[in-house]
């Protein structure tokens, strides 16, 4: 029996907005079509289901797979008796909001280090820098927020934080 066309262009939404969300990031087209096919599997694919069902070779699969999984995007499964190795997305809310929240934190952090260290340069250059002092410092400023913003989301759930943003008089 072949896939209903109906079912098959409904599927297309996800997969081209995940498409869409690895270009974003810089990542290639597999990783997006790989990333939606996860999502909207019922029961985990190994790489030869995953490379039959994208038509991506074997190796891209591969290279693929082990992106989203240290992502956190994809989960790599056992499956008793068998030795492949099977991926399913990761789906638990909780789950991703923390890989979201730790890849920002480690942009974030990646920033202020060298905000840290332009700034530690510029004293010792003797040149007037205070225009670029002042830009750096606003920016790590912003930064800093943005690290204990990022600190104090990571201490509830989201059903927790939408709870306690729907309670404040905004």
């Amino acid at each position: 029996m072949s896939p209903d066309p109906t079912c098959e262009s409904a599927k297309r939404h996800i997969i081209d907005a995940c498409v869409q969300s690895a270009k974003i990031k810089g990542y290639n087209d597999a990783c997006g079509v790989l990333r939606g096919t996860l999502f909207l599997s019922e029961e985990p694919l190994s790489l030869d289901d995953l490379s039959r069902t994208t038509g991506y070779s074997k190796s891209t699969v591969c290279l693929n797979m082990n992106l989203l999984e240290n992502l956190g995007i994809a989960q790599r499964v056992v499956i008793p008796g068998d030795k492949r190795s099977w991926y399913v997305a990761v789906s638990d809310p909780n789950s991703m909001k923390a890989v979201l929240l730790t890849n920002i934190k480690k942009e974030a952090q990646l920033i202020l280090n060298a905000l840290e260290q332009t700034e530690r340069d510029l004293g010792s250059c003797g040149a007037n820098t205070e225009k670029i002092q002042s830009k750096i410092a606003a920016m790590r400023h912003f930064y800093k927020q943005t690290d204990e913003l990022l600190r104090l989301i990571s201490r509830f759930t989201t059903e927790e934080l939408i709870d306690l943003l729907s309670k404040a008089k905004i």
